[in-house]
């Protein structure tokens, strides 16, 4: 079992706190890093369609219209700079971990925060989530530059973070959509990540619908879902669906919002009863999600990141702990 985590930190962008960050991770133990995100998720990935004008920033909301997204049919390749500075300095210091992660912000998680009309009173309705025709052209193309352009630098583990699933995936799947067309989008998306490692972070509570529909992707195989702040989602892991499509659970044992440490005793108890559950198919141990939630939590960001690393230092002893147990060699 490795440890890893989701992506965020309540730290400031900026050059220095992202090599603070590499540095700390190294130096804690984390086995797979991700990128250090210090700004928006969304933010991230959204910023070279603003900056072509195909998409518009509004004080943090994001608006477009059908016709000016085919834009992103003409776009050679797709930068992100947070990516690239962050292999860039792993690089030139040569710290060595057993993988390096790129969360990548999913295409319905994206299409979710791009409203359609200049109307966004109307919710998800007025965003390119409930348009099926503009996440297959456009949101699925652009995606598929950026997974380029995050292999191409070097990166060999691709998550794609979903949290919109959450939203529209139910006991019925909202705006029209149909499960074997979510499959497919996200499995074409999964094969061009194709000589990553990819897995699929899905936080909020899970419901069973979703989880079987996920778990049927091909080219995924590392599920990220949340445990700590929704202990009810273990008992939508189902053991026989896992089997059967040779998936792992990457499990969050620690809150990502809670600021405070969280015990030992508390995480390994997380991983022992998912352990009892699914034994072996556990690996990619992290948060529930990043600790970005912690910013501003405490009133001094040194605080909030000082409990951040925290917490992944449980990750890291839970495991240890687990294996102990287990009498599994660490």
């Amino acid at each position: 079992m490795r440890s890893s985590h989701v992506g965020s930190f309540p730290l400031s962008y900026n050059h220095n706190n992202v090599r603070r960050v590499l540095f700390d991770l190294f130096n804690i133990g984390i086995d797979v890093p991700s990128y250090p995100q210090l700004r928006s998720f969304v933010d991230i990935y959204l910023k070279p369609l603003e900056d072509l004008g195909i998409i518009e920033n509004r004080k943090g909301v994001y608006f477009s219209s059908y016709e000016r997204l085919q834009g992103v049919q003409n776009l050679s390749k797709v930068e992100i700079p947070d990516a690239e500075i962050a292999m860039s300095i792993l690089r030139e210091n040569k710290l060595s971990f057993k993988g390096f992660r790129a969360p990548i912000t999913g295409v319905f998680t994206l299409a979710s925060r791009v409203h359609l009309s200049d109307d966004a009173s109307r919710g998800l309705q007025s965003t390119g989530i409930a348009n099926t025709d503009a996440v297959r052209n456009f949101f699925v193309d652009f995606v598929s530059k950026i997974i380029e352009f995050i292999k191409g630098i070097g990166y060999n583990i691709v998550f794609f973070d979903e949290p919109a699933l959450v939203l529209i995936i139910g006991r019925r799947i909202l705006f029209g959509w149909e499960e074997e067309d979510i499959i497919e989008i996200l499995s074409r998306l999964a094969k061009r990540s194709s000589g990553a490692d990819v897995g699929i972070h899905i936080c909020g509570p899970l419901n069973k619908r979703l989880f079987d529909l996920v778990v049927q992707v091909d080219g995924i195989k590392y599920y990220s879902f949340e445990f700590y702040s929704n202990p009810r989602n273990i008992d939508i892991i189902d053991r026989d669906l896992l089997e059967k499509y040779d998936k792992i659970i990457s499990p969050g044992v620690v809150s990502a919002s809670k600021p405070v440490v969280e015990s030992v005793e508390e995480s390994l108890n997380i991983l022992r009863k998912l352990y009892d559950k699914i034994e072996n198919r556990i690996d990619l141990v992290s948060g529930d999600c990043g600790f970005g939630g912690l910013r501003g939590s405490l009133g001094s960001e040194e605080e909030e990141y000082k409990v951040a690393l925290g917490k992944l230092k449980v990750v890291i002893e839970s495991i240890r702990q687990l294996e102990r147990k287990l009498g599994i060699p660490t």
